[in-house]
């Protein structure tokens, strides 16, 4: 079975804004059941995107191979999730996609498949990053070494944090952390700190 067939309603409505119609012909092999379960979030987050951002989408990038390899690389991510939760930020990852940002250049495909990798502690503990830093310029704020985050022990914040400097979203400092240029890719496609929480 075509895992992209479940997608196909959602992917649908994108056609008025460049999709091409030949999406139907795209083919990919998945868990079939969580490609059911992302189709359910997607439509909500492509709605959102085309409703709230609708100036800023990326028409040519619908047109693209770049689009339906990301779509692919969703599903992905999607087929290890291990909660509504983390396919719901899958979706709204594949929809950030959509739009077209500005400088310096949000690398969509690199995004999506850290995704895959992240686990679920480890975006907590970014968006509880992302709420805490100076909400005006939180990439050049200090995280320090013993942070503690509510809900989790300062262990287990350690542990989290110590994961996303190895997967590039934070880097050491002297006394702490700090994010990087991919952790503001990731809050952007995501659209972390913005919207309702998703944990």
């Amino acid at each position: 079975m075509n895992a992209l067939t479940p997608l196909h309603p959602a992917l649908q409505t994108l056609t008025p804004l460049g999709l091409p119609a030949s999406f139907r012909e795209w083919h990919a092999y998945a868990n079939a059941q969580q490609a059911e379960k992302l189709a359910q979030h997607l439509a909500a987050e492509f709605a959102f995107v085309a409703d709230a951002y609708a100036e800023a989408i990326d028409h040519d990038y619908l047109r693209s191979d770049g689009f339906r390899a990301n779509v692919v690389q969703a599903l992905r991510a999607a087929e290890i999730a291990e909660s509504e939760a983390k396919l719901r930020l899958i979706a709204r990852a594949l929809a950030g996609c959509l739009l077209r940002y500005p400088p310096p250049a949000v690398d969509k495909f690199q995004t999506l498949r850290l995704l895959e990798q992240l686990s679920e502690r480890e975006l907590s503990v970014l968006a509880g990053l992302l709420a805490s830093l100076d909400p005006f310029d939180p990439y050049s704020d200090s995280i320090p070494a013993q942070t503690t985050l509510p809900g989790l022990s300062r262990q287990e914040t350690g542990a989290a944090l110590l994961g996303l400097g190895q997967l590039g979203l934070l880097q050491r400092l002297e006394d702490g952390w700090q994010l990087t240029g991919l952790a503001r890719q990731v809050a952007l496609l995501m659209r972390l700190g913005r919207q309702d929480d998703l944990f």
